[in-house]
């Protein structure tokens, strides 16, 4: 319950210092450069090195890359079915299978589990979740924007998105290097850098929050929210959870699957034009439910 509340405490921090900043989204652009080149990167290059690696590694991410095509196909189907609009259309498909398994994933991982889940946490979002959104991600962007915005789709935007992310370059340096000691030498601060990711993240997505939610919207969002954080879980839940693959791999994909949406694309899509107000209010509300949600999620596969 103390953690919980912790969590709950700097969301609504954020949320509240939105109306007293006077430039609200120049502090969201500094502290999200904050968390992407300093606080991410800490501790990825903390754990991955600590990390034996062996083809169940796979699991988390083939996870991640298995449930676009799942989730896809099943907002695609659904999306028609309900008659949402081609925008809205977007907007789901791309938030319903990129899940905020960095911002979010990583603080929640190390509020309820051990540093072994914490790895293979982060395996799910860099290997799965972060190269969909390089890959995928632009490409829905791509085919949904309205072509007045001017978005094009490129071999080297796909590239240049992809390597000069610092938390996918930590990544490669942890995993390819051998940087053991040099990450002795600095662990402590380290450790005191990676411990700012929480509160920071949770402060940042309480700044973006719009609680406002037209009728229009009730349907899509509930829909992007059952698919994503209930739908996902429970599939890897079935999956994985009864096998005899290591327990710590099978609880982080499970949780990382239970993750809200992710960030970064929602403000992708607001850029692009694709349903900017309903963007940003799924992902308020996903975060709001993922505090009731992931907890208990947690208690189940502990």
């Amino acid at each position: 319950m103390q953690t919980i509340l912790f969590i709950i405490g700097f969301f609504v921090l954020g949320f509240v210092a939105k109306k007293a900043l006077y430039s609200p989204a120049s502090t969201v652009k500094w502290l999200n450069n904050y968390i992407i080149y300093i606080a991410m990167p800490s501790v990825i290059l903390i754990k991955i090195p600590a990390l034996t690696f062996s083809s169940e590694m796979l699991i988390p991410a083939g996870f991640s890359w298995g449930w676009s095509v799942v989730g896809g196909l099943l907002i695609l189907c659904l999306s028609r079915a309900l008659k949402f609009s081609r925008s809205l259309e977007g907007a789901t498909l791309l938030l319903t299978i990129l899940g905020n398994t960095s911002f979010l994933g990583y603080p929640m991982v190390q509020a309820f589990f051990d540093d072994q889940v914490l790895t293979y946490a982060i395996v799910y979002d860099q290997l799965g979740n972060f190269l969909m959104l390089s890959t995928l991600g632009l490409i829905i962007i791509a085919l949904y924007s309205p072509r007045e915005s001017g978005n094009s789709l490129s071999v080297s935007m796909v590239a240049k998105q992809v390597f000069s992310f610092p938390p996918f370059i930590a990544l490669m340096i942890a995993a390819l290097l051998p940087i053991d000691n040099a990450v002795a030498m600095v662990e402590p601060v380290l450790n005191v850098l990676g411990k700012t990711l929480m509160p920071l993240a949770l402060i940042v997505i309480g700044l973006q929050f719009q609680p406002q939610l037209l009728p229009e919207h009730r349907l899509p969002l509930g829909t992007a929210i059952a698919a994503k954080m209930i739908v996902a879980p429970a599939l890897a839940y079935a999956l994985l959870m009864d096998s005899k693959i290591d327990i710590s791999i099978a609880q982080a994909t499970v949780f990382e699957a239970a993750m809200p949406c992710m960030i970064t694309p929602g403000i992708m899509a607001i850029q692009a034009g694709l349903s900017p107000r309903f963007c940003a209010t799924l992902l308020g509300y996903s975060t709001l439910f993922s505090f009731a949600w992931l907890p208990l999620v947690a208690s189940v596969i502990t």
